[in-house]
């Protein structure tokens, strides 16, 4: 909480504490006792510091005055929710483990909220603590610097620490769920996350924002099944091809005609009854259906681009079979190759039948790779959507928008420098000619 940002730490308190407290050097009056949904607040602080809810205004006065700066912080706060399937007791039981936690981890003074919204089902509780680290006597010493940046890490392992004193509290209580410091994304696959609403935030934008993560959390169970439907389905053609292709192998590595799978919309919406929730639901609909329609267009040019690269290898395999035909052993070779047989020695014509099965099954593989991404790129669905990107600019518009408003997405350089050559891609081709590298055809539609 810093003072730049228009905090207060005897503010805070005042209302985290629904109590009346007077702050000594601004003069004001902060009265918060009708506040409803207050259960209880305890103070913590180092051995030999008692304190109780009269000690509440010079804790906090005291901790306003120890800072001289006007851009200070003047109190750190952990928001902390608890379960609703727990009694008070065994919340406050809780509680008192993260204050305490605190204390002992960094010598500072704690205040603890609980507090219960009207519906009953939010209860969570508001950790208020010093900057500085207070001594029995209350006296403020040196600032808990080492939580100002995230980058120390600190952060991360005060947020394990109360993770593994929340599972203590679970695990004694009988309960089958667990906390955990990180991402719900790094334990649940496909999850979706909600949209933060800032504090301040106008009530327009709240509202819209409440409605669109409703419809995020109304939709995560369609789109986990959707997922799963759809990680299923791929294992069975990955295991179709892989059975397909371990019939074919050959001593040479052949372009393999590997068919795009179809991406499934990433973030399905039920319909929402507010104007404003339904506008959001529209835009990021027509978001979805912008990048389904680049998606299409971008793996129809790739599968027109393997297509390409794999008749090249056909016409240089057909033309080393044409080779092989035309200059085939003599017959004096064949009948010494029959003697040879007798000895079990590999002679000259069977090494000649091999390069020929070789170059015939090769061709036979390439064709049925070009077979499929025909058939793939020739797909009536694919090609509207192919028409359709490449018909109409706005999609192009939305998902350049989009993608520009992303944490990742690339920034201007403040000096123009000169780009680096891009090294030539390493092909796997082990035959008995070099494939050049290729570009993407230029042509005007890749079925034509």
């Amino acid at each position: 909480m810093q003072r730049a940002k228009g905090r207060n730490a005897v503010a805070a308190a005042a209302y985290r504490s629904c109590t009346l407290l007077n702050d000594e050097q601004l003069g004001k009056v902060y009265d918060y006792r009708p506040k409803a949904g207050h259960v209880c607040t305890e103070l913590f602080g180092v051995a030999g510091l008692q304190m109780g809810m009269d000690d509440i205004g010079t804790l906090w006065n005291k901790a306003e005055r120890s800072e001289t700066r006007k851009n200070s912080a003047v109190a750190r706060e952990l928001m902390v929710p608890l379960p609703h399937g727990w009694t008070d007791e065994q919340r406050l039981l809780c509680v008192r483990g993260l204050a305490e936690m605190l204390v002992a981890r960094y010598g500072v003074a704690v205040m603890a909220s609980i507090h219960r919204p009207a519906n009953g089902q939010n209860d969570h509780v508001h950790i208020l603590f010093t900057t500085r680290e207070v001594d029995a006597e209350m006296n403020f010493g040196r600032k808990t610097r080492i939580l100002d940046d995230m980058k120390t890490g600190e952060v991360k392992k005060m947020r394990e620490e109360l993770c593994r004193i929340m599972n203590a509290h679970a695990q004694a209580n009988s309960d089958d769920w667990y906390v955990y410091a990180g991402k719900f994304a790094e334990v649940e696959e496909w999850h979706i996350p909600t949209a933060h609403i800032p504090v301040n935030a106008p009530a327009e934008l709240r509202e819209a924002m409440e409605a669109e993560n409703l419809a995020i959390v109304e939709a995560r169970p369609l789109l986990k099944r959707i997922m799963e439907e759809s990680k299923e389905t791929s294992a069975q053609v990955q295991a179709a091809l892989h059975v397909a292709a371990s019939t074919a192998a050959q001593e040479h590595q052949i372009v393999n005609a590997e068919v795009p799978q179809e991406r499934p919309l990433s973030r399905p919406f039920a319909p929402s009854a507010s104007p404003l929730a339904e506008d959001a639901q529209q835009r990021i609909s027509q978001l979805t259906n912008s990048l389904d329609l680049r998606h299409a267009f971008r793996e129809v040019k790739r599968a027109h681009a393997r297509r390409k690269e794999g008749r090249e290898v056909a016409n240089k395999w057909r033309a080393h079979l044409r080779e092989l035909e035309a200059d085939p052993p003599s017959p004096l070779v064949s009948m010494m190759a029959k003697m040879l047989r007798t000895f079990g020695v590999r002679d000259t014509l069977a090494i000649y039948e091999e390069k020929v099965a070789e170059a015939r099954a090769a061709i036979e593989q390439c064709r049925k790779n070009d077979t499929a991404l025909t058939a793939y790129i020739n797909d009536p669905e694919r090609k509207r959507k192919y028409d359709e990107w490449m018909q109409w600019p706005e999609h192009r518009e939305r998902v350049n928008a989009h993608e520009a408003m992303l944490p990742d997405a690339p920034r201007p350089s403040p000096a123009p420098q000169s780009p680096s050559p891009t090294p030539a891609p390493v092909t796997s081709w082990g035959g008995p000619f070099t494939l050049t590298t290729h570009q993407t055809p230029k042509v005007p539609e890749p079925w034509d």
